[in-house]
């Protein structure tokens, strides 16, 4: 049994503890009915890491909404709704094909990983479940479209909730009552041994996260950790914030590149780790992630930066057309190089 295949089982088995009156097994995974929303996890693709290690890509998708027109009209408001709802691992994917919206998450998991990693594809399917269903309701009043509930194809609909979507409200929000699990001197350890070279351009540190840039074409992409933004319904976490400039999008364009770049992400291929959710605002377009407290682990932080780099790396091919080279990493492509050294550049923090 490869990393994969042992990583679906656990989720079935151990995380998840699937019910299997409830549940339908796949080739690759499973599809279950937590309660009215369906929700399929499955090994979607075999894959390289930046690494060059060959893993399996979970992906966890849960059914939203169905028979959607993705009108320009119907992008915006879905683009209004992640930029302000908070939302958590996962991100809004629209199918062309089956006009449906999923929440989703993709991560890429192979034996050195498996073993934390299948951890956090577990608490992101939690959060699906407690999340599909107050989105659902709130994108059905703003753009129409019918909530995708569905029933188990012999035992039909379920007519209260499996216990695991009680988790989120009654385990993980307690924990996030509680100061942020991540701690000054976790920030300072990552900033100091990880980020004093490429693939960072400049990275500073305090108590409450760390900031770095990153090279994006000729200019510098931002990537914000902050202790001190909790999450409305998760309490205190980590919030984790990438931003890249795209000065030539509008509102419209915008919010459509958001939700192609939630298509490639958390249903194709991950650029990083496939927890979060792409946003336009204001002339960029962001990533944003939250890990509550819940699945705070030390040593964490260093592989969530790494990840980050992934993504930065490949957002610069997708706007600029530029991957990374030594010239890359010359001083004044970061802000503050460009202050002393030139005008300053194209890059500032998200605003929440």
């Amino acid at each position: 049994m490869n990393a994969g295949e042992s990583t679906i089982e656990w989720l079935y088995k151990n995380s998840l503890q699937v019910d299997a009156q409830w549940s339908i097994r796949t080739e690759r995974g499973f599809t279950w009915w937590p309660y009215q929303h369906a929700q399929t996890v499955e090994v979607t693709r075999e894959a390289k890491g930046p690494d060059g290690a060959t893993g399996s890509c979970i992906g966890v998708r849960t059914e939203v909404l169905r028979d959607l027109e993705l009108t320009d009209s119907a992008a915006v408001a879905i683009n209004e709704f992640a930029k302000f709802e908070n939302g958590s691992m996962s991100g809004l994917v629209y199918d062309a094909k089956t006009r449906r919206l999923d929440l989703c998450s993709l991560v890429l998991v192979h034996d050195d990983t498996s073993e934390w990693m299948q951890r956090l594809i577990g608490v992101s399917a939690v959060l699906q479940i407690f999340e599909a269903e107050g989105a659902a309701k709130a994108l059905v009043r703003r753009i129409g479209a019918t909530k995708a509930t569905s029933g188990h194809p012999t035992n039909g609909m379920r007519t209260s909730p499996d216990e695991i979507s009680t988790v989120p409200g009654t385990v993980m929000a307690p924990i996030g009552q509680k100061p942020c699990a991540w701690i000054g001197e976790e920030f300072k350890d990552v900033v100091d041994q990880c980020m004093q070279g490429p693939p960072s351009l400049l990275a500073t540190g305090d108590g409450t996260g760390y900031t770095v840039e990153f090279p994006y074409g000729n200019v510098s992409s931002l990537c914000e950790a902050k202790s001190d933004q909790p999450h409305r319904l998760l309490g205190n976490g980590l919030r984790v914030i990438q931003s890249f400039s795209t000065p030539d999008l509008g509102d419209v364009d915008g919010a459509k590149a958001a939700l192609k770049l939630n298509w490639l992400e958390l249903a194709g291929t991950p650029m990083g780790y496939g927890f979060g959710s792409y946003f336009y605002r204001e002339g960029f377009i962001c990533f944003s992630t939250f890990f509550p407290n819940f699945i705070h682990k030390p040593g964490l932080l260093p592989n969530l930066y790494f990840a980050s780099a992934q993504r930065a790396r490949a957002l610069s091919v997708q706007f600029s057309g530029k991957d990374w080279t030594a010239d890359s990493f010359d001083f004044r492509r970061s802000a503050i190089g460009g202050a002393f050294f030139g005008p300053p550049l194209a890059v500032q923090p998200e605003k929440t």
